[in-house]
């Protein structure tokens, strides 16, 4: 029986975000890897060089194991991607105080947020898209469905 537009949806919101993610983590841990002294500052995790691919890399893999799993419909890697979502949720989470109180622009690399309300703002959006899709998982684990295909 085919899903509701509605669920399908859902699901491509979720493993779309996630691969985004993903991606991105991929992206910061050949930089970790390019860069023996690089300074990584996600939420309370605050880390300089190599021991950054433990924050970067072994999520990063997760995740991606997480969402091949979902495509092929196992209730496995809706487990994993729940876990990846709620741990980055918690991650991004513990950094809204230093966020909320910074007296002075949050930078990286490439761009600095100089108004506090627009750090705030991205800080607490990317949090609750991973909420968003620990919930999502939830909700399809919880449906009882055997399997998480897209039909």
């Amino acid at each position: 029986m085919a899903r509701p537009i509605g669920q399908q949806m859902w699901r491509a919101l979720a493993l779309t975000w996630s691969a985004f993610t993903i991606i991105f983590l991929l992206v910061l841990s050949v930089l970790i890897l390019r860069d023996q002294r690089f300074p990584l500052n996600l939420g309370t995790i605050k880390t300089v060089g190599r021991v950054g691919l433990w924050v970067t890399l072994l999520p990063g893999l997760v995740g991606l194991l997480a969402v091949l799993l979902v495509q092929k419909g196992a209730r496995l890697g809706a487990w994993l991607l729940g876990i990846y979502s709620l741990f980055w949720t918690a991650v991004l989470i513990s950094g809204l105080p230093a966020v909320w109180n910074a007296q002075q622009s949050f930078c990286t690399r490439t761009i600095c947020i100089t108004t506090p309300w627009a750090g705030r703002l991205f800080v607490f959006s990317l949090a609750r898209s991973f909420l968003l899709v620990a919930l999502w998982v939830r909700r399809e684990v919880t449906r009882g469905h055997h399997k998480l295909s897209p039909t």
